[in-house]
């Protein structure tokens, strides 16, 4: 950015990702601040401006950027070099820190043993739920080996996790005790489900996990105020979710029939893709965050489209761009295993790369990827095709 670009920076005053720092700074507060922004978007911090956005300069910068880099790597935990940027200003300078999102997460400012998040124009301690997500983001704790409280062997169905042991993982029938579980994290040392453990083998997993399961809801027209013609809300296993799931798509989706002059059988062509909703559908279960509280996985059918929406943001060393070149990070490895182990996921995690090479060479409207803090949501489209004469997209109903 240019100098003057910086200046008007200044002039839009704080916010989200602007803080302003005098040359007097405390180390600590400092830290606490660089440390708020690793932890979230990233950040800019000008040190020389006052809370006002008035410029009052320093005077020696290079000794104020090596203060800086001291303070990155002795007061903040794990440490980061930031970019720094000295600006001449009148007589004087303007420092500027440019903090990207961290990759380590979650960073803490080491005298105080305290984490900070970015809320507005302030620093502040993140609650217990977003401590957790940092750490989950970090790649230091998967929530779902968590242990649930209350729970015990008994709320396991044994039938279920025997043919798990027996058929999935080639144990004996000898081997399929509490152990064995133990080590495959379903249950922890004191014979407690883990929530990867209840999502797969318990008795009624809403009753343990209120978030668990998927709501499938069909509308007759194009968005949410048209009428319901389906809807159902699963709270059974994944693999029995996910299952159902495939089935109520098919029963609110056309299967139009296709003729080929070469062949003298008829072709049913579906709305969407069977393999492209068991993608979507095992991409959703695998990657949302449990640790959010309140929301279900949701898949919606309307008349022009069909979207299915996950709790929670993709893992933070994943972006969107990478994800859909196939790069695959698990923020739940254990649960991603155990669809494997059903024969439901792809052995290399390849999910969205396979169904955009798939869209792509059928000459079909590819799906709309959505990526926010909050929610990974997809949208795909009633089949559409190239129409060979005018060389534009086409809809199956025109």
């Amino acid at each position: 950015m240019s100098i003057s670009g910086f200046l008007d920076l200044i002039k839009l005053g704080e916010n989200s990702r602007v803080e302003f720092k005098s040359g007097g700074f405390r180390n600590e507060s400092l830290a606490k601040e660089i440390v708020a922004f690793a932890n979230m978007k990233g950040g800019t911090i000008f040190v020389g401006v006052e809370d006002n956005g008035e410029i009052s300069g320093v005077e020696n910068s290079q000794d104020l950027m090596e203060r800086i880099i001291q303070i990155c790597r002795n007061n903040i935990q794990p440490p980061l070099i930031p970019e720094l940027i000295s600006i001449p200003h009148q007589d004087k300078y303007i420092v500027v820190i440019e903090i990207e999102k961290g990759m380590c997460k979650p960073y803490k400012v080491k005298s105080l043993n305290r984490y900070y998040i970015r809320a507005g124009t302030v620093a502040i301690e993140p609650t217990q739920e977003e401590l957790v997500r940092l750490l989950q983001d970090g790649g230091q704790f998967h929530f779902e080996i968590s242990s649930l409280p209350g729970t015990g062997i008994i709320d396991l169905e044994p039938l279920r996790l025997g043919y798990y042991c027996q058929k999935m993982r080639d144990l004996s029938a000898e081997e399929n005790n509490p152990r064995t579980w133990y080590n495959l994290q379903i249950i922890d040392e004191q014979e407690r489900l883990t929530i990867a453990g209840s999502l797969f083998f318990s008795r009624q997993v809403a009753r343990i996990l209120p978030q668990a399961g998927i709501e499938l809801n069909a509308f007759s027209g194009n968005d949410i105020t048209s009428p319901i013609m389906d809807s159902l809300t699963l709270t059974e296993t994944i693999p029995e979710a996910i299952e159902v799931s495939e089935s109520f798509v098919r029963r609110n989706s056309r299967h139009l029939p296709i003729f080929n002059p070469d062949e003298t059988r008829r072709h049913d062509l579906p709305d969407y893709q069977p393999f492209v909703i068991r993608e979507l559908l095992v991409n959703a279960f695998s990657h949302r965050d449990w640790s959010i509280f309140g929301q279900r996985i949701r898949l919606s059918l309307f008349g022009d489209r069909l979207e299915i929406f996950s709790p929670g943001s993709l893992p933070n060393t994943l972006n969107l761009e990478r994800a859909l070149a196939g790069i695959s990070y698990y923020r739940n490895p254990l649960i991603a295993q155990m669809l494997k182990d059903y024969g439901l996921m792809d052995r290399l995690g390849r999910g969205l790369f396979k169904i955009i090479k798939f869209y792509r060479s059928q000459n079909l409207l590819l799906p709309n990827f959505e990526s926010t803090n909050a929610f990974f949501k997809t949208t795909i489209y009633k089949k559409e095709h190239i129409d060979a004469t005018s060389n534009s997209y086409k809809s199956d109903e025109d």
